[in-house]
């Protein structure tokens, strides 16, 4: 297949170099600096076996290069941005791009799938990587633990057949699985995205905003009894859309959240601290590169925490642990409030929960 990777962070390069190495055409469509980086040293990819991936793959400093002039046609495009970079790639490709390409999008957080769904014609498909991989420069990217798992889902509106996925679906789910992924096919893209943003929000706005890692947030119980009501929110949330949890990367984690919802915070609180502790426990979380080394002016919390609120206000549903986190995230990524003002005060956030 010829894949157009729009993204060179973490996801985008994982994505590229997997592919690319599966002997697929990947063009990646990247920031200047990591075009550069990959025009220069190639794409780097170290496997958690240690492992060195350093496939051929096109890079390009702008999105606008992909379809120039006598560009190749493509048959799948993969969306691997900040969601709040989303809209703009949305009038992008509604401008440049074929009308009957293929757009999925593995990005965290809720609300992509519906940007691209209003800007584009073409079929749109739900993502959800689990692998988890971190940046060591422009380019070069590191896989922290050997499993590869690639969950995909048609958007609504995509038609499918009772007796299975689609000629095109199966063939997303045949590239991820010749790029080495473990793959799940699920029927709705909106359960999935929803499942995804549970695994997303643990333990992520808490730590950025107080400069804890997840272990030190659930080491108080204060602190980790704060994670569970979140948590709880986001499945009120699922729940009164008339979806279910999905089980992603081998969690159940419908199971789990019916025992997050019914048993004692004092219960669920050590359960899921043992859970964060086991995946990412010392590793700063996403949201905090919103903030460090500087802020951004924007954040992907209001797709994660963000989007919890948004849709329990159109459900008339309380979220105010989501809330804090989602508003005090923003003022600190956009500048009005200082990370000093947030970071080593517990009480402070505590206290903000308090009185909303």
């Amino acid at each position: 297949m010829r894949v157009l990777v729009i993204g060179g962070g973490a996801v985008g390069c994982l994505v590229s170099a997997r592919i690319a190495a599966a002997g697929h055409a990947v063009t990646l469509a990247a920031r200047p600096q990591t075009a550069a980086a990959v025009h220069r040293q190639g794409l780097r990819l170290v496997e958690a076996d240690g492992r060195l991936l350093s496939p051929t793959v096109q890079a390009l400093a702008a999105l606008a290069e992909a379809f120039a002039g006598a560009a190749p046609s493509y048959d799948l495009a993969i969306l691997a941005v900040k969601s709040y970079d989303t809209q703009s790639v949305a009038g992008e490709l509604r401008r440049a791009a074929p009308p009957t390409l293929p757009v999925l999008s593995v990005q965290n957080g809720v609300g992509n799938e519906e940007v691209l769904a209003a800007a584009l014609p073409s079929p749109i498909f739900a993502g959800a990587l689990t692998t988890p991989v971190e940046v060591l420069a422009p380019g070069h990217v590191r896989v922290a633990r050997p499993s590869h798992r690639f969950a995909v889902a048609p958007w609504p509106g995509y038609p499918r057949s009772e007796a299975g996925p689609s000629g095109l679906e199966a063939s997303i789910v045949g590239l991820f699985r010749q790029a080495g992924f473990s793959t799940q096919v699920f029927r709705d893209g909106r359960a999935l995205k929803w499942s995804k943003l549970l695994m997303n929000i643990l333990a992520n706005a808490q730590p950025a905003i107080l400069g804890f890692t997840p272990a030190q947030v659930f080491a108080q119980p204060s602190l980790g009894n704060l994670e569970v009501r979140a948590w709880r929110e986001a499945l009120a949330v699922i729940h009164a859309q008339n979806l279910a949890p999905a089980p992603l990367a081998g969690y159940p984690l419908a199971l789990i959240g019916a025992l997050a919802q019914h048993l004692p915070i004092a219960w669920v609180r050590p359960f899921m601290g043992r859970f964060i502790a086991g995946g990412r426990g010392d590793k700063p979380p996403s949201l905090t590169f919103d903030l460090h080394p500087q802020p951004r002016g924007r954040s992907e919390v209001a797709w994660l925490n963000g989007a919890v609120v948004a849709q329990a206000q159109r459900l008339g549903l309380p979220a105010p642990v989501n809330t804090v986190f989602t508003h005090v995230l923003l003022d600190l990524a956009e500048g009005r409030a200082r990370s000093d003002d947030w970071q080593g005060h517990p009480q402070r956030l505590l206290a903000a929960v308090a009185g909303s």
